[in-house]
């Protein structure tokens, strides 16, 4: 069976691109037009949104559990992340029933840091039943890192276990060929 080339017809090649995004430690994103959300984590823990109704969704990559009393909040903290993260998605649509959530990271670093992720992945998994939103799938622990790739407007996400986290993974071409 051949495959269609779209490449010469404008309207249908539009409609198979998507914008893609590098989401690093600490950040967070959210899109309405078709996008591919990528990061990679090895401790830290990722927290994707997908609206399956509206087809669209959001990607926040999380370090911390919570602020420090002498801390600012950033979204590097799960705490103030999450609920972002959910607002933002509200903002679109105001419906956080609906919204999918799926967990991955908190790979197994030894000492502190495993400590750490396992407390991010709590707070997080607070935050999303704080407001109703349901977990449809987790990628959590072990010994891995982890490659992510979140197409927004299917909901499908590649994950790439890697058995460390390179400089280069953070860059988009091996993120997503």
């Amino acid at each position: 069976m051949r495959r269609k080339d779209y490449s010469n017809d404008p309207q249908k090649k539009q409609a198979l691109e998507h914008t893609r995004c590098i989401i690093s430690p600490g950040y967070l994103a959210v899109s309405q037009s078709p996008s591919l959300l990528c990061s990679v984590c090895g401790n830290g823990v990722i927290v994707t949104l997908w609206d399956p109704v509206k087809r669209n969704g959001g990607m926040a990559h999380c370090i911390f559990p919570q602020t420090g009393f002498t801390e600012q909040p950033t979204n590097y903290h799960a705490s103030i992340a999450i609920p972002s993260l959910i607002q933002q998605m509200l903002d679109l649509h105001p419906y956080a029933a609906r919204f999918e959530a799926q967990i991955f990271g908190g790979g197994n670093a030894h000492g502190a840091a495993q400590r750490r992720a396992v407390k991010v992945i709590k707070m997080i998994k607070k935050m999303l039943h704080r407001f109703k939103v349901d977990v449809i799938s987790e990628n959590i622990g072990g010994s891995v890192g982890r490659k992510i790739v979140f197409d927004t407007n299917s909901g499908d996400i590649l994950v790439i276990h890697t058995k460390r986290v390179r400089k280069t993974d953070w860059l988009p071409e091996y993120l997503v060929t």
